[in-house]
């Protein structure tokens, strides 16, 4: 029989796996199924095939979408399809976000939740964007791709030809210009460390700064990769899959020293400090923005101050003490020179610094 495997068991009985293919399974037409006795493998498994030929003669579209279905009838049906069920938790939950955002806003409602794919053009899909864009780029660059994601998976089904949100010319990302000061960094610091619910909002603030890192690689370091006794640290980095060591200056090692004897016993050196399913996670994204929205407000450092610009920060602040390029890569994981470029500030201390080497040398 099409799309089925018959399996030998170590009894000597045979197990039948009906496996449909990939586009059908996307659309969630049919899923994979096991059957484990010969008779009814007999009378089941023809169902499912007459069910796939007939997804693939054109008599079944995509589980009731086709052509004419509307765009809030595909966005809704997405959410049923093995594509979106294959997904991680977290990519689901950002997937899920992003299309309730689209569904919400008022102009969809509008002008576009009704529309068919078949009319559904470059012009609606800019459109789109531009209102996305007022949010910001990055709200615009996020929602644009979730949204092709849902078009592409209709091309790939060949109900549409195209995505027409892929020819909607995007909008370059501006870097972000924010640094912190020395200043800002120890006024943060202090504060956090003044109440137990901020002190590992703290520490994270501190270890990005001084090593240089990431917020989510020091959010999921492990004790595992801490070495007390030689004074140094492991940290195998998401973005870029790079492994830096770096050394525990007697300041970090006394503070993560005292923080193993508070929290040694799980395995995060910055935990959530509530336990969750009976055990303990790293402390989270959204946690880390509440907190941190917390102690900057109680200190009276801007709003506009994030976690993420301490990376930078440590990295400008070493490319303006003159530290060689290659040993600020043995720090930060980055693979090439260029990479650097975006951190070197062009400013008045620069300028000055630059032009009183030449004259010295």
């Amino acid at each position: 029989m099409k799309y089925t495997t018959k399996i030998k068991q170590t009894d000597g009985t045979y197990h039948y796996r009906f496996s449909p293919p990939k586009d059908a399974r996307l659309s969630g037409v049919s899923q994979s199924k096991t059957f484990r006795d010969g008779r009814t493998a007999r009378f089941e498994i023809p169902k499912l095939i007459k069910i796939v030929e007939d997804f693939r003669k054109g008599k079944i579209v995509a589980g009731n979408l086709s052509i004419n279905s509307t765009l809030r009838q595909v966005l809704s049906y997405y959410y049923n399809t093995g594509q979106f069920k294959a997904l991680s938790t977290r990519t689901q939950k950002t997937y899920t976000y992003g299309l309730n955002k689209i569904c919400a806003s008022k102009f969809f409602a509008r002008e576009l939740g009704d529309i068919t794919l078949r009319y559904l053009t470059v012009a609606h899909c800019s459109e789109l964007y531009e209102l996305w864009a007022r949010g910001g780029v990055d709200n615009a660059n996020q929602l644009s791709r979730i949204f092709s994601v849902v078009l592409n998976f209709c091309v790939n089904l060949e109900l549409i030809d195209s995505n027409p949100m892929a020819k909607v010319k995007k909008r370059s990302h501006e870097p972000r210009s924010v640094t912190w000061t020395k200043e800002q960094v120890e006024l943060f610091v202090e504060t956090a460390f003044t109440q137990f619910k901020w002190r590992n909002i703290g520490l994270l603030a501190l270890l990005c700064y001084e090593w240089g890192q990431r917020p989510i690689d020091i959010r999921l370091l492990k004790w595992s990769s801490v070495d007390l006794d030689n004074k140094m640290v492991t940290i195998k980095q998401t973005k870029r899959g790079a492994t830096v060591q770096l050394p525990l200056e007697d300041k970090l090692w006394e503070l993560l020293t005292q923080q193993e004897e508070d929290w040694g016993w799980q395995p995060y050196v910055l935990p959530h400090q509530k336990p969750n399913n009976g055990g303990y996670s790293p402390i989270g994204d959204i946690q880390v923005s509440t907190l941190a929205n917390e102690v900057k407000s109680v200190c009276g450092l801007p709003s506009a101050l994030q976690m993420g610009d301490l990376r930078k920060t440590a990295i400008v602040e070493l490319i303006e003490s003159g530290v060689d390029q290659l040993a600020i890569m043995s720090v930060t994981g980055h693979r090439n020179v260029q990479s650097l470029n975006p951190y070197n500030k062009h400013n008045f201390a620069t300028a000055k610094s630059a032009l009183e080497m030449r004259k010295s040398s």
